[in-house]
């Protein structure tokens, strides 16, 4: 009898336990796996973040500290990111690590709360409510670049794939790459934990 009681309260503290992970109403963007994963090749840094990995959200960095940088400003600056075939040309923005850098992210972002109810804020005027629905999160999603470059950064089941990247800078019709070929890193898929 004593084991039996034993599975029962632990059953029973394991269903409280979800039950309040469930209920805790985190928003879309927070990262909930706080892992990093950094790689270099040539000029460049890249980083990878596993947000949620759950729901394909990772944010991937590419830091560039190349020659180019010595004759022009970092916002003149284009980097070419292929990820699993899928390729961009990206404006890159100055960094607050002396370098060029671009910030890529598959899921929500600046996520903000509407609360449903007669003192809601204006800029949630237009947002519908389900019935008992306290309020909701409202966020900014990927945008069309973006999306097509995580395309095959993830498998038809949600699941994370190897990601082969491929890089080079561009400035002014002047390219910083590996001898005509583009510098490449690769990460491997693996979990949050």
């Amino acid at each position: 009898m004593k084991s039996r009681s034993s599975v029962i309260l632990c059953t029973l503290a394991l269903g409280l336990t979800s039950t309040s992970a469930q209920a805790s109403n985190y928003p879309p963007d927070y990262d909930m796996c706080s892992l990093t994963e950094t790689l270099y090749s040539g000029p460049f840094e890249v980083i990878r973040d596993f947000v949620d990995p759950w729901d394909q959200h990772y944010k991937l960095t590419i830091a560039y500290d190349g020659y180019l940088r010595d004759d022009y400003a970092d916002d003149e600056i284009n980097l070419y990111v292929s990820l699993n075939g899928h390729d961009a040309m990206l404006e890159a923005f100055p960094g607050a690590y002396d370098d060029a850098y671009v910030l890529l992210d598959s899921g929500p972002r600046g996520c903000y709360w509407c609360p449903n109810g007669p003192h809601a804020p204006d800029y949630c005027d237009d947002v519908t409510f389900e019935p008992y629905q306290s309020g909701k999160w409202l966020c900014s999603e990927p945008t069309a670049v973006e999306q097509h470059l995580f395309y095959w950064a993830f498998d038809g089941l949600g699941g994370l794939n190897a990601w082969d990247i491929e890089l080079a800078a561009e400035a002014g019709g002047e390219w910083d790459s590996d001898y005509g070929n583009n510098f490449a890193v690769r990460f491997e898929p693996r979990s949050c934990w």
